[in-house]
């Protein structure tokens, strides 16, 4: 990988985990940008799954970008090894991320995009959930405290990649590995429900 393509890559994912989205257009047709986060809560069924936001799943004190502070990304050039430094920092401690203990064992409903792990004919029954569109699959994968590890009771059907759905379950704090990322939740889905695109 060329350094300049690497502090590239940095500053787009910085960018991404601060909540910056609008990066480029998905050439599929669909609504979404690569980048882009669900945005409003279209009205609510009764439940007994208190809804939480990706923020949510990161300790307050915890940002990312201040492992950055004073490398300026601007000004280096291919060849430069303080690219490749930041760049293996950046994943060692995306890896790492700390998570909310609190929120372990809590029943909880959140929305994202899904990335299915494995598909039984048309009929997926584990997936990973993240924040917004792009992840994983256009972008490389955020910080493993925004990255849950879905396996829901009852198999879903017809469900694509990065499909926007809400997801209700019991969260629990567990990491886990897959091609696509490390995630540090594991979600025991009791209900999954399409994600209802607000008016533009």
């Amino acid at each position: 990988m060329h350094t300049r393509r690497s502090c590239s890559l940095l500053f787009s994912c910085l960018l991404l985990v601060a909540g910056a989205s609008a990066l480029a257009a998905d050439p599929t047709g669909t609504p979404y940008k690569v980048g882009e986060r669900l945005r409003g809560t279209p009205a609510k069924p009764a439940s007994d799954f208190r809804e939480v936001k990706w923020e949510e799943l990161v300790p307050p004190n915890w940002n990312p970008a201040d492992a950055f502070k004073g490398v300026d990304l601007a000004k280096m050039q291919d060849g430069d090894p303080r690219a490749m430094d930041a760049l293996a920092r950046m994943r060692d401690l995306w890896a790492n991320a700390p998570v909310v203990t609190s929120l372990n064992g809590a029943a909880v409903r959140i929305a994202g995009f899904v990335i299915p792990l494995e598909r039984v004919k048309d009929e997926v029954s584990e997936f990973l959930l993240v924040p917004y569109f792009g992840a994983c699959i256009h972008v490389p994968p955020p910080p493993a405290n925004q990255i849950i590890h879905v396996v829901s009771d009852k198999p879903l059907k017809n469900v694509q990649t990065m499909d926007p759905m809400w997801v209700s379950g019991i969260l629990k704090v567990a990491a886990g590995d897959s091609s696509w990322g490390r995630s540090a939740y594991r979600l025991q889905a009791k209900a999954t429900a399409p994600y209802a695109l607000p008016a533009r």
